[in-house]
């Protein structure tokens, strides 16, 4: 499956019980961008994916299986490291407990 699309992506940094959310969107030519402001490139072979935020701030990569994505990001400049899972937009979410961070894992700005 291409991931091109929108998917809800549901991120942990420190893989706790606490998520925080966002959407992100696969464009065909090789970029994404994120509901929280983000943007970079992403590349996929097979069943893996992997999408690096501009400036180096956070990689995530995953497994692809039908309209989902589950795996790991790392933001070095921050050391810190997480999990996430990705499901197509199409499919409602509950929202989530609030996390102060944003997608990077950069504690979000108020």
């Amino acid at each position: 499956m291409s991931v091109s699309g929108q998917f809800n992506l549901h991120f942990s940094f420190g893989c706790s019980n606490s998520y925080g959310t966002s959407t992100v969107t696969f464009n065909t030519n090789g970029t994404f961008s994120t509901g929280d402001g983000f943007h970079g490139k992403w590349s996929q072979t097979n069943g893996n994916i992997i999408w690096r935020y501009d400036g180096d701030s956070a990689i995530y990569a995953g497994v692809v299986n039908g309209g989902a994505i589950v795996g790991n990001m790392i933001n070095f400049s921050i050391n810190a490291a997480g999990c996430f899972y990705c499901n197509l937009s199409t499919i409602k979410v509950l929202a989530l407990t609030e996390v102060d961070h944003d997608s990077t894992g950069a504690k979000k700005k108020k």
